[in-house]
């Protein structure tokens, strides 16, 4: 937040600050009308628009490894925070090889997706293999996509795309897709460049109506029906050019970690 605000009675005094810098006070987005309210539960002044039970309100700005319920479990997650949100990363992906989905996490006989790699605590595991992946039932409101520069980072903001410029249905099949109630999928003209509106396609082992073991990628880097180097996500086939594994345009590694994140909220 760039505005500063008069607080006359807070523990630091009276003086302008920013009021998500201090402990005691935790903000949702901004609408018209909001006030400041003192939660006494929480033990921290909220506005109006914040949603208590929430990973926001939960965990308030501090991002790392935290004990999350998710999937009805509570299990150790990355939490890391975004256009004012909370969310918890179900994927990484931090090795170069082409055929990481099919090796690991996507179900042959379903096309859909399948959890792999998770520590006996229930959540990813940063220690072993190039990718872990949670698939649990859970009730998302949104995913985004970003590239890491490590394992455990947390949400890079000038290299991530989410889904909330998507129609109710767009939206809702990538959500359905990555807590395993459909399988695989197409969207075309559903992405832009920078994750707004525009036309990029998906094609998350699905194209033109034929499951597809050769393409997994949330954006296309070609506009239209033409087939692109990957933006993000992976092409096994075709010209040299366009074959590949890529987080935001670039080969995934150690130093540019593929990662899927959600929210609840």
């Amino acid at each position: 937040m760039s505005e500063k605000y008069e607080i006359k009675w807070s523990k630091v005094g009276n003086q302008f600050v920013e009021l998500n810098s201090l402990n005691d006070v935790s903000i949702s987005e901004l609408s018209h009308g909001d006030q400041m309210i003192y939660d006494k539960n929480m033990d921290r002044w909220i506005n109006t628009s914040y949603q208590a039970g929430t990973l926001q309100s939960t965990y308030g700005t501090t991002e790392g490894i935290h004990s999350v319920i998710w999937g009805g479990v509570n299990r150790p997650m990355n939490v890391s925070f975004y256009k004012s949100k909370a969310w918890v990363e179900i994927l990484y992906v931090a090795g170069s090889n082409i055929q990481e989905p099919w090796d690991h996490w996507i179900n042959p006989t379903t096309n859909g997706l399948q959890s792999y790699n998770i520590t006996e605590a229930g959540g990813l595991n940063y220690e072993s293999e190039n990718s872990s992946l949670l698939v649990v039932p859970e009730i998302m409101t949104n995913l985004l996509i970003t590239a890491k520069a490590g394992k455990e980072d947390s949400i890079q903001e000038e290299r991530a795309v989410d889904c909330s410029h998507m129609n109710t249905q767009n939206r809702g099949e990538f959500i359905d897709y990555f807590t395993g109630v459909i399988p695989g999928f197409e969207q075309v003209n559903t992405f832009g460049i920078s994750g707004n509106v525009g036309n990029y396609d998906t094609h998350l082992g699905y194209r033109n109506g034929e499951i597809q073991t050769d393409e997994w990628l949330v954006q296309d880097g070609s506009e239209g029906s033409s087939i692109g180097q990957p933006i993000w996500g992976y092409r096994t086939t075709g010209n040299a050019s366009k074959r590949g594994a890529f987080a935001g345009g670039l080969p995934i590694s150690s130093t540019n970690v593929f990662s899927v994140f959600a929210t609840n909220y």
